[in-house]
């Protein structure tokens, strides 16, 4: 093949810039990393079986661990600065007596403390008051955050799961064809009986009918 002119001049003008390419190419990429990092490192700590867990801020874990222990009463300043310097397992120890937990939470991360909700807690996979009967509710329990409202799994209604995944839509439909066969299918009933906890109208009418139809073969 014969080349022009024009080709190999195309040719060596590209190998010219070839050396400037990486730092153009390899720039972008780390602007973006830098800015997608997390401007807060969250961490929450308090005592097992109460709840009194409170969220900190900072990168260096024995420092957080200062902060909590002087926050939930657990000695004066020249008391935890002693306390922090046994080795790990002494502390691990201490820290057992007192029932004392400090845990990392990563999906609070970007957050400041004071910004933190209790649906944060709950998105975390922490524990939160239940915004509609105030009862203390907990993410493994069933607990969900719905917006920025937190709701236990006995607060959570058809409309709730309906807004959820495959499984909460499946016990969705469990539960008002549940609503049927308790009312022996007596439609006028159901939607009383919901209509103190929420608007039947926010069921869907081809679900209403299926669960209908369920419960009328199950009678």
């Amino acid at each position: 093949m014969t080349i022009s002119r024009r080709m190999f001049l195309a040719g060596t003008s590209a190998l010219a810039i070839a050396p400037a390419l990486p730092n153009i190419t390899i720039a972008a990429p780390v602007a973006a990393v830098e800015a997608a990092k997390p401007s807060t490192t969250m961490w929450i700590a308090g005592h097992y079986g109460d709840f009194d867990w409170h969220v900190f801020e900072g990168k260096n874990k024995l420092d957080v661990l200062r902060e909590a222990l002087l926050y939930h009463g657990h000695g004066n300043g020249e008391e935890v600065a002693e306390m922090l310097t046994l080795d790990e397992k002494e502390l691990a120890k201490e820290l057992d007596l007192l029932g004392f937990g400090l845990d990392r939470a990563q999906r609070m991360d970007g957050l400041l403390p004071d910004e933190v909700e209790p649906h944060h807690w709950i998105r975390a996979g922490f524990g939160a008051s239940c915004s509609r009967c105030d009862g203390e509710c907990y993410a493994h329990d069933g607990a969900r955050a719905i917006g920025t409202e937190v709701v236990c799994e006995e607060c959570m209604t058809i409309p709730d799961l309906l807004t959820g995944g495959k499984w909460d839509k499946e016990l969705a439909e469990e539960r008002l064809t549940d609503w049927f066969v308790n009312h022996d299918c007596d439609e006028a009933s159901v939607r009383k009986q919901m209509s103190r906890d929420f608007d039947p109208d926010l069921i869907p009418v081809d679900l209403w009918q299926r669960c209908l139809a369920e419960a009328r073969a199950e009678l």
